[in-house]
């Protein structure tokens, strides 16, 4: 999952990034209106968070072009306004929740996870491909009723591919999956990962195949 952060207080910025990669989200973090925009409008998020008082652009703004420009994604207001008037106005804009500060972190978690319900309207928290099944809410990998011992990259790059079992998964893709903009992340870091999960596969039934010069493929072994 791939959330989009627009925060200009960094204390408060630095936090929720912070548990937000730890639950093995994907977070790009922006201090600004204008540049929050620019990034709804140039990648693709599962969700949004985003304050109202920021500089250039005010999150009232932000709101409004991204929903005049027909995006969908869930967007949850963080402020410390508790002026109901504006959040009758947020709602109305298109906003999907809004949560007062100070918040305590579990609690923005929760209402993530209840927006991503909303949207995938079949949501399981579990996906699984033969003996394997991974755990997207307790982030965690069983192979043949085994638990296996996975980092939280790990898991994320895990996940994107059983996301896309029996499907191309370029580098690229996998890359922009784990890591935030700020981060760098190389195609020899892709590699690593992919080593140390098929280690941890075994000879079993899933495997990741690789597609030279393109990319990779978790598949099931057929029998």
């Amino acid at each position: 999952m791939r959330i989009l952060l627009v925060e200009d207080d960094v204390v408060l910025g630095d936090a929720v990034v912070q548990s937000l990669v730890n639950a093995t989200y994907a977070v790009d973090w922006f201090r600004n209106g204008k540049d929050g925009v620019l990034a709804a409008q140039s990648q693709t998020y599962d969700l949004v968070l985003l304050d109202l008082g920021l500089p250039f652009l005010t999150g009232f703004e932000v709101i409004q072009r991204l929903r005049s420009g027909k995006q969908s994604v869930p967007i949850i207001v963080l402020t410390a306004n508790d002026n109901p008037d504006d959040i009758v106005n947020a709602f109305d804009m298109g906003a999907d929740d809004y949560l007062i500060k100070p918040f305590r972190l579990p609690e923005l978690a929760a209402r993530i996870r209840a927006q991503i319900r909303r949207v995938n309207a079949h949501y399981s928290s579990k996906i699984t491909i033969g003996p394997l099944e991974l755990d997207t809410k307790e982030h965690s990998v069983h192979l043949n009723g085994e638990k296996l011992n996975i980092s939280p990259r790990e898991f994320s790059l895990l996940e994107t591919l059983a996301n896309k079992c029996g499907k191309l998964v370029t580098k690229e893709a996998l890359i922009e999956s784990l890591c935030n903009w700020e981060q760098d992340i190389g195609q020899n870091a892709i590699e690593v990962y992919v080593h140390r999960l098929r280690k941890k596969l075994g000879d079993g039934e899933v495997c990741i195949s690789n597609v030279r010069g393109l990319g990779y493929i978790m598949e099931q072994k057929k029998t």
